[in-house]
């Protein structure tokens, strides 16, 4: 397994790829702004869910944003696994909860 990130402008995207080059497993991407970095997407396509890869692209996210703080909205269920990674949520938009992971 391989992660790909590139950069268009603000935007980064990054591919988790299998080991044949072939599939991609999952991807993200994440936006800076303001010396912030802002997770919009982080997918797993549904067959490689419970395989790691959504916590080796969030790890990669982390270590490329280092010394910057990681905002996104997510559904409540997905909390616990943010927190495990260092995010804590800051406030609520409708069934959104807002996190951030501080720098």
């Amino acid at each position: 397994m391989r992660i790909e990130h590139s950069r268009q402008d603000s935007a980064h995207r990054y591919e988790c790829w299998d080991d044949y080059g072939c599939s991609v497993m999952g991807g993200a991407v994440v936006r800076e702004q303001d010396r912030r970095a802002y997770l919009h997407d982080i997918n797993v396509g549904s067959s490689y869910r419970g395989c790691g890869i959504g916590t080796k692209l969030l790890t990669q996210i982390i270590a490329d944003f280092e010394g910057k703080p990681i905002i996104a909205s997510v559904f409540e269920a997905r909390l616990p696994w943010y927190r495990r990674h260092g995010f804590e949520p800051v406030g609520r938009t409708n069934n959104l909860i807002k996190i951030v992971r501080s720098s």
